[in-house]
């Protein structure tokens, strides 16, 4: 059997849930806040999850803002 998601495409993209330049801003700086050790502002997701949008966002050519 081969590596394919549940679904049988190949290739299919992980979901993010940065749409824009405006949005990844936050996100990293809750990143670089946990980091240092001061006081979480996004209690929701976890810092696996932050480092994982910001890394699938990367490589992404993002709008300024999202509509």
């Amino acid at each position: 059997m081969s590596d394919q998601s549940s679904c049988g495409k190949k290739g299919v993209r992980k979901h993010t849930p940065i749409v824009s330049q405006k949005q990844r801003g936050p996100f990293g700086s809750e990143l670089a806040r946990r980091r240092a050790g001061k006081k979480r502002r996004m209690g929701g997701i976890t810092t696996e999850e932050l480092r994982s949008h910001l890394h699938e966002a990367k490589g992404k050519k993002l709008p300024k803002r999202a509509r």
